[in-house]
């Protein structure tokens, strides 16, 4: 995939690009400084015309939230005809990566730790009349410490852009979905509404996605499976199997 930004290019006559960081189906994310505050940030440009179309809805979307569980939007700008996302730089890695390289599934109380937080996030965005939508842990920032000390929030609004995707890669079958990384993070983590039919979303599917990333933590794998078998399962939501650990261990069986 070609990098959209070199090192050392300078936006806005102010941020400068140090290096990349990571690339989602609708983004590309950048290490920058704000040459103005001598601050280090996180920069973020679409990838492609249809996140463009949408990048301004996004950022308005994030700069009403305010809370500790959610990455601040400082600053939106458009350049050159490109749209520009600045947000706090996060010293960590997705949730995703921390459970694949450090711990799956989490221990119960250091699940619960993640789990409180973000659910606080959730909280402080529905408070404001913000639906996340895409809630997964690739949407996820924990600090890179093993007790996940910070817990924050990112990319409030970017799910709208995705929809189109998601919905092409359903109607495709099983290679589409596999072939769109969008598709592949976020379906597990959808409720059925957002399947559907997104357009008439409420707050439940936050809380949906909450379930399902618990889920994913205390078990190792998504409460539905991956790829199209799990659209099929989401759409008639049974009840998931119960996590196994909940099983092994007598200490967290609950209390008769």
């Amino acid at each position: 995939m070609d990098q959209l930004l070199k090192k050392g290019q300078m936006l806005l006559n102010r941020y400068s690009i140090d290096s990349y960081l990571a690339a989602g189906g609708m983004q590309q994310v950048f290490r920058a400084t704000d040459t103005s505050f001598s601050r280090l940030v996180a920069l973020k440009v679409p990838q492609n015309d249809s996140a463009e179309r949408r990048f301004d809805r996004s950022a308005r979307l994030s700069a009403r939230i305010t809370h500790p569980n959610v990455a601040k939007t400082l600053d939106y700008f458009e350049e050159d005809g490109k749209s520009y996302l600045i947000e706090e730089l996060i010293d960590g890695i997705d949730l995703g990566r921390f459970l694949d390289e450090k711990f799956d599934p989490l221990d119960p109380h250091l699940g619960a730790h993640i789990l409180h937080h973000l659910a606080r996030a959730v909280a402080a965005s529905h408070h404001v009349g913000v639906i996340h939508r895409d809630l997964k842990p690739g949407n996820i920032l924990v600090s890179n410490d093993p007790a996940a000390t910070i817990v924050k929030v990112t990319d409030f609004g970017i799910a709208k852009m995705a929809e189109e995707e998601i919905s092409d890669a359903i109607v495709g079958g099983e290679d589409s979905i596999t072939a769109s990384k969008t598709a592949m993070g976020a379906l597990p983590y959808m409720a059925p509404e957002m399947i559907e039919n997104s357009k008439n979303a409420t707050t439940a599917v936050d809380i949906w996605a909450l379930g399902a990333l618990a889920y994913r933590m205390f078990s190792g794998e998504p409460p539905y499976g991956y790829g199209l078998k799990a659209v099929t399962a989401i759409v008639n939501a049974k009840t998931p199997p119960r996590p196994v650990i909940w099983d092994r261990n007598a200490r967290f069986e609950p209390n008769s």
